[in-house]
């Protein structure tokens, strides 16, 4: 994004993949706008081989998805948290199978 703002909403959304799965970030998840201007507020993590490289989704990723950790498995699953600002087709559209299906289930309640 620009600085100043100006190519803001013509933004793309960012997927990551995760098994068949695509998860989405909006740029209003991916980048942090204000009065001075715009960043983007993924922040990059630098860790060598043998235990990087890695990458740490944080805050934008955790206020957009309810992830789920399964010690018993051990998996994890996703699903997209409930906004008021965003509709059950909205958010059908941030979870895609890597086929371009969207999830069965898509929104907590």
């Amino acid at each position: 994004a620009k600085e100043d703002c100006s190519n803001y909403d013509s933004l793309p959304n960012i997927g990551f993949k995760i098994g068949n799965k695509i998860l989405n970030l909006k740029p209003e998840d991916y980048m942090d706008r204000d009065q001075n201007g715009c960043s983007f507020s993924l922040m990059p993590l630098d860790v060598p081989p043998p235990r990087g490289p890695l990458f740490i989704f944080g805050d934008p990723f955790l206020r957009r998805f309810v992830t789920i950790y399964d010690k018993s498995g051990p998996s994890v699953g996703f699903a997209v948290a409930k906004h008021e600002s965003m509709d059950e087709l909205q958010a059908s559209k941030l979870i895609v199978t890597s086929s371009g299906e969207p999830q069965e289930r898509h929104a907590t309640k």
